[in-house]
């Protein structure tokens, strides 16, 4: 009897490493068939469409149209709010009172993983005519103003191999024309960020969107813990008006550090 319990303990656990494992499939790969689980995981079709069919009775995945699976961000999202709910709590009065103030749609976005990032929460512009971010949705480094900003602060203190090492991990991909897609321009744009001290895009993962993006750090300074940023259309943006989103921007993002403790 003792034998049969351990080898029924022993079975569930890899059912749940395995179910774990095939979850986390998802933040490398947007949409996946099940026959994709199942060659990833090493197992047969069959026990890659339990894993799914639990996953989706769960609600962490959904099916699509063409028969494939995606993350269902509203569940990610949930776990995700577990952990960073002192984070967004900080963050929800900020975001409010910057919107108040630029009328443009704000958002906070935290890794998830080392080569992705999340937005976890955000407020969108009153105005009809805006852009806007949905919250759970996962993107992998550098896509867009925030995920540029996350990998600028994430390579910071390493050295160069380690950095070449991460860098040449990454898909460059070509969302648009002015997206960047060679590692040296990669890196020279990172080291802009850093000097500069915020992230600025036009049109680089979105056709007719600018973005700005500046680091969160904890109360101390120690350490990036998220990056505030907003969207807005280009049709919306001059020059000019740079310095009228960044200085809230900046501001913003110290009130939320300095909240974190």
């Amino acid at each position: 009897m003792h034998t049969n319990t351990n080898k029924n303990t022993n079975k569930g656990s890899l059912v749940a490493e395995r179910t774990l494992k095939a979850l986390m499939l998802f933040s490398k790969k947007k949409n996946l068939f099940v026959s994709d689980v199942a060659k990833s995981l090493g197992i047969s079709v069959t026990a890659a469409y339990r894993i799914i069919d639990t996953l989706h009775e769960l609600d962490f995945i959904k099916r699509n149209e063409n028969k494939t699976y995606s993350l269902e961000s509203y569940n990610i999202l949930q776990l995700y709010k577990m952990i960073e709910n002192d984070l967004r709590s900080a963050a929800r009065p900020v975001l409010n009172e910057l919107v108040n103030q630029i009328d443009e749609s704000v958002y906070v976005s935290v890794l998830y993983k080392e080569k992705n990032f999340i937005y976890i929460d955000k407020e969108d512009s009153y105005s009809p005519f805006k852009w806007s971010t949905n919250i759970g949705e996962v993107l992998p480094l550098p896509t867009g103003t925030a995920g540029k900003t996350h990998l600028a602060y994430l390579v910071k203190d390493m050295d160069e191999v380690e950095k070449d090492l991460l860098i040449s991990e990454l898909e460059l991909k070509p969302y648009t024309k002015n997206s960047i897609t060679d590692v040296e321009e990669l890196k020279r744009s990172l080291n802009k960020v850093l000097e500069d001290g915020y992230c600025f895009t036009n049109s680089e993962h979105s056709n007719g969107v600018i973005g700005i993006a500046v680091p969160i750090f904890n109360w101390n300074h120690t350490q990036m813990v998220a990056v505030l940023g907003m969207h807005m259309l280009e049709t919306n943006y001059s020059d000019e008006k740079l310095q009228d989103y960044l200085i809230p921007l900046l501001e913003g993002a110290k009130k939320i550090g300095v909240n974190l403790h």
